[in-house]
């Protein structure tokens, strides 16, 4: 079965086991950094939301041999454990003094998004653009958001800058920084992956030398970046610049800059990882950047390539 015949086979079935009380839609899902995913949208009732489930990891589940039942089985149990979103009232929406308080941003590669740029309002900043999003909903299930386009500027008669005020006073309150060192991240890991886990032999005297900083959900994290006075405060706490590698959209690694790395290394080491580690949805840049304790400026320290796809 091709592509395509997978897809439509994938909506009759899910379409016969929800019954006449729901409509299912075949949708085109731009992602981040240009990527084009296939999704199941399930509208319920008279409902405007339709969750999209992607179907294209499953299409390569289909090759290996999993039979489409269990597929099928598996996509219902996915979206009946998540459950039907709660409905939106659109009069709120239409008012920008409502819903202002739920704006946020996150941080994306600008060139590698030039085409969903062109329908979003944004704000370039080195390589990379803050864009602006509405947090509808939050619970044990996930996160529930939506992009903000140039229309709803219109429809709400404010500004670019007007927005980015907002955002940017939203944000550390929707979602708080978090700075972790890798020292700790690993420990942790080490005690879920075993509850028996003990540390042998003495700590070392210094710790890892870095940190991850993101937010408390992990979701989009990197725009903590953005955040007044949280690498202001980190750098003076470690008495030293720093050196900033941007791990994914989620999160970003800080490493104390002592200064005897090489900034060109560094980039070639991210560059990897985003290519070999990071899914291309979650991608940032290849780029390393710098924060001086002096200016309070971050800057890029290198050139690197000008895409992460």
């Amino acid at each position: 079965m091709v592509y395509e015949q997978f897809l439509t086979a994938v909506k009759e079935r899910m379409k016969a086991a929800l019954g006449d009380d729901y409509e299912l839609e075949l949708r085109k899902v731009p992602k981040n950094n240009g990527l084009i995913l296939d999704g199941l949208c399930i509208t319920r009732g008279n409902t405007h939301i339709a969750p999209a489930i992607y179907l294209n990891p499953c299409y390569d589940q289909y090759r290996e041999g999993m039979p489409l039942d269990q597929i099928v089985a598996e996509l219902l149990a996915l979206y009946r454990r998540n459950g039907t979103p709660p409905p939106l009232d659109y009069q709120m929406l239409s008012d920008y003094e409502g819903i202002r308080s739920h704006i946020a941003c996150k941080l994306i590669h600008a060139a590698s998004n030039e085409a969903i740029l062109k329908d979003i309002p944004h704000i370039l900043w080195m390589d990379l653009a803050i864009v602006f999003y509405l947090c509808i909903h939050e619970d044990d299930t996930g996160l529930m958001t939506a992009m903000i386009h140039n229309s709803h500027l219109r429809i709400w008669n404010i500004s670019l800058e007007d927005l980015k005020t907002s955002a940017l006073a939203n944000s550390p309150r929707l979602f708080p920084p978090v700075i972790s060192s890798m020292a700790c991240i690993i420990e942790e890991l080490n005690r879920q992956l075993n509850p028996h886990f003990q540390e042998t032999g003495p700590r070392p005297e210094t710790p890892a030398p870095f940190y991850v900083l993101s937010n408390r959900s992990g979701i989009n994290g990197a725009a903590c970046l953005l955040y007044e006075d949280v690498l202001k405060n980190f750098a003076e706490g470690v008495e030293k610049d720093l050196i900033i590698l941007p791990s994914s959209i989620h999160e970003v690694l800080l490493l104390p800059d002592d200064g005897d790395i090489s900034y060109a290394e560094m980039s070639r080491l991210v560059t990897h990882i985003n290519r070999s580690e990071v899914p291309k949805e979650d991608r940032l840049s290849n780029q390393v950047y710098l924060y001086s304790r002096n200016t309070g400026d971050i800057t890029m320290a290198s050139a690197g390539p000008a895409s992460v796809c």
